[in-house]
């Protein structure tokens, strides 16, 4: 693979699997949305980078840890984009 991804759990069964549907997808047997809920089912999320100088804003006007910030909003973020994937 020439991107490095992280499959959940570091399973070398399921990375194996999810290049092989790769290619699949890249030469056309699979579809868009079968291979977007193929990646949803084997992939960690990637966080969403947040920048500094906002977290710390939050955390100055309304006293929360800057790590349970980042979580919170990664978490909400992924709901929002799963739900609007559905749509």
């Amino acid at each position: 693979m020439t991107k490095k991804i992280k499959i959940k759990n570091n399973s070398k069964i399921l990375e194996a699997i999810y290049e092989t549907m790769s290619d699949f997808h890249a030469s056309g047997l699979i579809t868009d949305t079968c291979m977007n809920e193929f990646r949803e089912g084997c992939l960690e999320p990637e966080p969403v980078k947040i920048h500094g100088d906002i977290l710390d804003f939050i955390n100055k006007n309304y006293g929360s840890n800057r790590k349970k910030l980042e979580t919170l909003i990664n978490d909400m973020l992924r709901k929002e984009l799963k739900l609007t994937q559905t749509i």
